[in-house]
C-alpha cells in the first residue's frame, strides 16, 4: 500500500493528460465537423467509424503501414545485432561508440525523412545506382530506410544490454559440451537476451506504425503508398474533416493497442523445465 501512495499523483496526472484529450477525440468522433465551417457539427454517432471500416483505402494505409513495420523492425534488429556485437567487443571504448550509435535517434524524424528522401530522388544514392524516377513509392522506400537508420542505434543498445545478460562462463560450457555455433546462438544467447529482444521489438514496431514524417515529406504519394497516419493527416488538416479524422486516430489508438497485446504474448520469455 505505501508503493501505491507515493505512485499514486504520478498516476492520477497520467491519467489526467491521457484521458482529457482522448475523451476530447472520442467526441469529437460522435459528430460531422469541419474546420471551414467550425458552427456546422451536427451527431451521427458511429457513422464516422461505419465509414473507415468500409473503406477499401484506409484497410490499404494499414496493410502498408504494417508492411513497412515490419520490414523496418526486422532490419533493425539484425543491424541492432551486428552493431552490439561489435559494441560489446569494444572493450573500454564501448560507452563513447554507444553514445555515437544513439545520435541518429537524436535527429528529428523530418530531417532525417527529407534527407533520405533526396538523397535517393536526386542525390547520392539516385547518383550511385543510376535512379532516373524513383516515384512515390521509391521516395517511401526512401523514407522508410531513414526510419531503420534512425531507429537502429537505440534498438543496438537495447540488445546490447540484453547481451550482456549472457555470462561468460555459460557459453564457455556449452562450447565444452560440444555445442555448435547455432546451438549456442539459439539456447544460451537468444534466451537470455529474450527480455531485451521483446522490450526492442514492442517498442521499435508501435513507434514504426505511427511514423507519420517521412510519408509527409513524399511529394504527392498515390493512394497505394499511403499509411494510415498520413491518412489521418490528410483527413484532418487537408480536406478539414476533423470528425471523420479523429474517428481515424481512435481507430489508429485501438489497432496500435492490438499491435502490443499481439506482440507482448508472442514475444513473452518462457522458461524452460
Amino acid at each position: 500500500m505505501r508503493g501505491w501512495r507515493w505512485s499514486a499523483p504520478a498516476v492520477a496526472v497520467l491519467l489526467l493528460v491521457t484521458a482529457v484529450p482522448l475523451g476530447r477525440a472520442l467526441w469529437t468522433s460522435l459528430s460531422r465537423s469541419n474546420l471551414t465551417s467550425p458552427d456546422d457539427r451536427r451527431f451521427v454517432g458511429v457513422d464516422n467509424y461505419v465509414d473507415i471500416v468500409s473503406s477499401r483505402t484506409w484497410w490499404l494505409a494499414v496493410a502498408a503501414t504494417l508492411v513497412i513495420v515490419v520490414l523496418v523492425v526486422a532490419l533493425q534488429l539484425v543491424l541492432g545485432m551486428a552493431f552490439a556485437v561489435a559494441l560489446r567487443r569494444l572493450g573500454a571504448a564501448w560507452p563513447v561508440t554507444r553514445v555515437l550509435v544513439l545520435l541518429p535517434f537524436g535527429m528529428l524524424a523530418i530531417v532525417s525523412a527529407v534527407m533520405w528522401r533526396d538523397a535517393v530522388t536526386t542525390g547520392f544514392a539516385a547518383s550511385w545506382f543510376r535512379l532516373d524516377d524513383t516515384g512515390p513509392l521509391g521516395a517511401l522506400v526512401a523514407v522508410s530506410l531513414g526510419e531503420v537508420w534512425r531507429g537502429t542505434g537505440i534498438t543496438a543498445v537495447i540488445l546490447l544490454a540484453g547481451l550482456l545478460r549472457v555470462q561468460s562462463s555459460l557459453l564457455a560450457s556449452a562450447v565444452a559440451d560440444g555445442a555448435t555455433g547455432l546451438q549456442r546462438l539459439t539456447r544460451v544467447i537468444l534466451p537470455a537476451m529474450g527480455p531485451a529482444v521483446a522490450v526492442a521489438v514492442t517498442y521499435r514496431a508501435l513507434d514504426a506504425f505511427r511514423m507519420l514524417e517521412g510519408p509527409l515529406v513524399v511529394d504527392q504519394p498515390g493512394a497505394d503508398v499511403r499509411t494510415a497516419p498520413f491518412v489521418v493527416w490528410d483527413t484532418t488538416f487537408s480536406s478539414f474533416e476533423t470528425g471523420l479524422g479523429a474517428a481515424m486516430s481512435i481507430v489508429l489508438l485501438l489497432l496500435a493497442a492490438l499491435l502490443a497485446a499481439f506482440l507482448v504474448p508472442v514475444l513473452r520469455v518462457r522458461r524452460v523445465v
